[in-house]
């Protein structure tokens, strides 16, 4: 059993966490195995994300000493919450997995989210989660902007190869011309 002291310990580190992120997304962890949480935190990881287990009355707390007034449903049933310092989009795909319907599905279940100090519920966590991150899009400018280029390159290159054959005519035409006189 903890103390007085060290939930609030608990929950100003909570605190000093959830000021340092760009993004936090609230997921239910419950009826999930040991090996699958361990194997996605390790993912998570990877990918620049923190994975945290905590107990609802202490991140109520900490929701509550930021300002920030969410839904009871957030605090309900075992919750865990991603924390992400980059792109919010990032964070949602990799918490939210579509549901296959499986009969030993293992994924975690999307209740809300905070980006930008905005509350997302959970559909909006989910459409969040289907767009493009910021890369994919930077990416997709380039093709679309490489695309013109690259046609007027080959539209130029074929000018100057349609130039360089004409002229290799007119010298052929020339040479034949030139030996009968």
């Amino acid at each position: 059993m903890l103390t007085k002291d060290e939930k609030k310990q608990l929950v100003e580190n909570l605190v000093k966490q959830l000021k340092e992120s760009e993004s936090v997304v609230f997921v239910d962890y419950e009826g999930l195995k040991a090996s699958f949480i361990a194997n996605e935190r390790k993912k998570l990881t990877q990918q620049g994300i923190e994975y945290v287990v905590v107990k609802n009355t202490l991140l109520e707390r900490a929701m509550k000493e930021l300002g920030l007034a969410l839904p009871e449903s957030l605090f309900t049933q075992m919750t865990a919450i991603g924390l992400g310092k980059t792109d919010p989009s990032v964070l949602a795909k990799a918490l939210y997995k579509q549901p296959t319907n499986k009969p030993d599905e293992q994924r975690f279940v999307v209740k809300g989210a905070i980006v930008n100090g905005s509350f997302f519920d959970k559909s909006m966590v989910e459409r969040l989660a289907l767009l493009p991150t910021r890369d994919e899009l930077i990416a997709q400018v380039c093709r679309s902007m490489n695309g013109p280029v690259t046609g007027l390159a080959m539209a130029l290159k074929q000018t100057v190869s349609s130039i360089v054959y004409a002229l290799d005519k007119v010298r052929q035409q020339k040479s034949e011309v030139a030996p009968q006189a």
